[in-house]
């Protein structure tokens, strides 16, 4: 693993800046209880490589490994402190001084964010200065069609689980990546996961590790890998929407051997698309009706200093329109 990364930076010697702040975090893929090999999972070797390098730009760096508690494939609960020892990370963090952080036991703020209809917790150390590292794997999504370095960021929310979010993934994927985007970013590619995705479904040989200063940009390029059209990622399509990015622009250095990643066979993604669709329409419903009903209420107990703040609102509107 020292190697790879050695060589890596070889070829890109500006993977890491001169200089780094206090803190440094590690976000892995740690979305099941499946070792690594099976592409599934991020291997814990990545922690002793990044925090050698790491200490050797600032030797005071406080290193530590977040991750969240989540509900898994088969809907039980995972706790994230089970996940970091059964996958080795406990043994590992040990061994190299290095902190695992369990964020749902952090403090929070709420915030509101563009496209979500309800307010999101994010952990309160995320709006301190970090020098923040992002370590994905090269898989298929049964509705994202992929999934690298973006989709990670959602394990940095609090929840176990996080299901009501996924009707707004491209919006809220886009946000936290504007709130933390990663300054190192890590496709472990060596095995690719393809068919259903992104926890059940065929490991693949490739062989292949991404590294980049750019989560869009590693994105995209892992998409290339796997013959995944970006456009067809919602995610991906909102970030650069939101970034006013294209998916060109970006040099990438080394050589790349594509290979056709396969979906599971079962189709299931429109079916999912069209409950997602029906859960927004049914969540918009819900706020249009609970706003008519809150101006009722308002007109009926106090209808003229209704009407002295609502004439003008509609006045406003209708000059907008015209």
């Amino acid at each position: 693993m020292a190697e790879i990364y050695d060589e890596a930076k070889a070829i890109s010697p500006t993977l890491f800046p001169a200089s780094l702040p206090a803190a440094a975090f590690i976000k892995p893929n740690l979305c099941d209880l499946v070792s690594w090999e099976h592409g599934v999972t991020t291997d814990p070797q990545w922690i002793p490589v990044l925090a050698r390098e790491l200490r050797r730009i600032r030797p005071d760096i406080r290193i530590a490994v977040v991750e969240s508690d989540a509900i898994g494939a088969y809907k039980t609960f995972r706790s994230c402190d089970e996940t970091f020892d059964r996958l080795g990370y406990t043994r590992v963090a040990q061994e190299c001084g290095v902190e695992l952080l369990n964020l749902s036991r952090s403090l929070t703020v709420e915030i509101a964010l563009p496209q979500i209809p309800f307010a999101v917790r994010i952990p309160e150390m995320f709006f301190e200065e970090f020098f923040f590292i992002s370590v994905g794997n090269l898989k298929v999504h049964p509705y994202e069609h992929m999934t690298g370095i973006l989709k990670n960021s959602l394990g940095l929310l609090p929840e176990a689980n996080i299901s009501h979010y996924h009707p707004y993934l491209a919006g809220l994927i886009s946000a936290l990546h504007r709130l933390c985007p990663p300054d190192l970013c890590i496709i472990d590619g060596r095995v690719g996961l393809e068919g259903k995705g992104p926890i059940q479904g065929d490991p693949v040989p490739m062989g292949t590790i991404i590294f980049g200063d750019d989560a869009l940009a590693t994105d995209v390029t892992a998409c290339r890998l796997m013959t995944i059209l970006p456009e067809k990622v919602p995610h991906l399509r909102g970030t650069a929407c939101d970034l006013q990015r294209g998916f060109d622009g970006f040099a990438v250095m080394g050589e790349m051997e594509p290979r056709n990643f396969a979906f599971d066979p079962q189709r299931v993604h429109p079916q999912i698309l069209a409950k997602f669709a029906n859960r927004r329409l049914h969540r918009k419903s819900e706020i249009l009706s609970n706003r008519w009903i809150d101006r009722f209420f308002r007109f009926k107990q106090e209808p003229f200093a209704f009407l002295i703040t609502a004439v003008p609102r509609l006045l406003r509107r209708l000059y907008a329109r015209s």
